[in-house]
């Protein structure tokens, strides 16, 4: 019987192979043969204050013409999803053919309590959960800037498999095995160059974020508006024909597309962003809804939507809870078993890939 020797190449080959499987500890394992194993993120951009579903559900207000929607300011984008021209219809190409609005219904009318049903499973962080379900990494679930989280939410929610909150309130503190210069270049992208250290301001909050993203961080948190009110800055009453909406948006919108851009391009990577609140407005007064539109857009996204808002502004009545939100999301950052929020309502506007990633096929 002929024994096959290892040879020293072999063996080094076979070491390396071995590393690199131990580095991506369980999700190494779940790579199909032959496919280069890819390390999920999931970026959560919180809009505080409820953004209106102007934006992510444009078409439910096309009849009333409510919140300044006519047909000149929207887009179709295909199955089912109409976006604010302006805003999320000017997000780049990538984005657009990878994005779906997704309802939820909570059933709640206050900004803490609305907060928690979205952030939290009784008083478990539902970013905590997520970040457990995915594969070890040097940063597990970063809290970006000096906003932090939205008020009412829980600051130290209990550990999960002993992953807690980092707060990262310094660029510097994004930076493990970036170099300086590496560092400078995603700065420069979005004009946050210079010598304050602190991430207090929208331009340092996206630099740091990617920089995170590179760092191959697992959950991002971070409010990308600096503008209105700091504990409610989407929190738009009185403004039916959403025109102080906009302008709360505007700023945040090129800064998306450069993000985008940038992050959905980088090779063995599936970068999730989330934009969501923690519900839209209703008419009149946009006042808050009772649930919400969220946003995910994801190479493994399919564009659509499952539905529109309803004419008034509150998702559809057959909206599910923000946890099946939560199981969509994992879906789409292809978590299989790990996924600990139940099966996802919409495979439809998954790739099928995710799909049998996620055993739902």
């Amino acid at each position: 019987m002929h024994i096959p020797v290892m040879t020293r190449r072999g063996f080094l080959k076979a070491g390396a192979a071995l590393t690199g499987t131990l580095a991506l500890g369980d999700w190494g394992l779940l790579a199909k043969p032959g496919s280069r194993p890819e390390r999920p993120t999931l970026v959560v951009w919180w809009l505080n204050g409820g953004p209106a579903g102007l934006f992510n559900s444009a078409d439910a207000f096309l009849a009333n013409g409510a919140f300044g929607v006519t047909r000149d300011n929207i887009r179709s984008l295909g199955n089912g999803l109409y976006v604010d021209a302006g805003s999320l219809g000017a997000l780049p190409v990538t984005a657009l053919g990878h994005m779906a609005s997704v309802h939820f219904r909570h059933g709640l009318y206050s900004h803490n309590d609305s907060r928690m049903a979205v952030l939290q499973s009784g008083p478990r962080s539902q970013l905590l959960r997520m970040a457990a379900a995915m594969p070890h990494s040097t940063v597990s679930c970063a809290i970006v800037n000096n906003l932090g989280l939205p008020v009412g939410v829980a600051e130290n929610p209990p550990a999960e498999q002993g992953i807690g909150f980092e707060r990262v309130k310094k660029l510097d503190d994004t930076r493990h095995t970036l170099s300086i210069a590496q560092l400078d270049d995603i700065r420069e992208a979005y004009g946050a160059s210079g010598t304050n250290p602190a991430i207090d301001s929208q331009r340092a909050t996206f630099a740091a974020v990617e920089a995170l993203v590179h760092e191959g961080a697992s959950v991002i948190y971070a409010q990308p508006a600096y503008a209105g009110r700091p504990d409610r800055q989407f929190d738009t009453h009185h403004d039916d024909i959403g025109k102080v909406a906009r302008e709360i948006m505007a700023p945040i919108t090129p800064m998306l597309a450069t993000f985008l851009s940038r992050v959905m391009a980088m090779p063995g990577r599936n970068v999730v962003t989330l934009l969501m609140g923690e519900f839209s407005r209703t008419l009149p007064g946009a006042d808050h809804a009772k649930g919400g539109t969220a946003t995910v857009i994801g190479r493994y996204v399919k564009t659509g939507a499952p539905g529109r808002q309803q004419s008034d502004g509150s998702p559809p009545a057959d909206a599910p809870p923000p946890e099946a939100l939560w199981a969509f999301v994992a879906s789409a950052l292809r978590l299989g078993e790990s996924a600990p929020f139940g099966t996802n309502p919409h495979p439809d506007l998954l790739e099928q890939s995710a799909i049998e990633m996620t055993g739902i096929a």
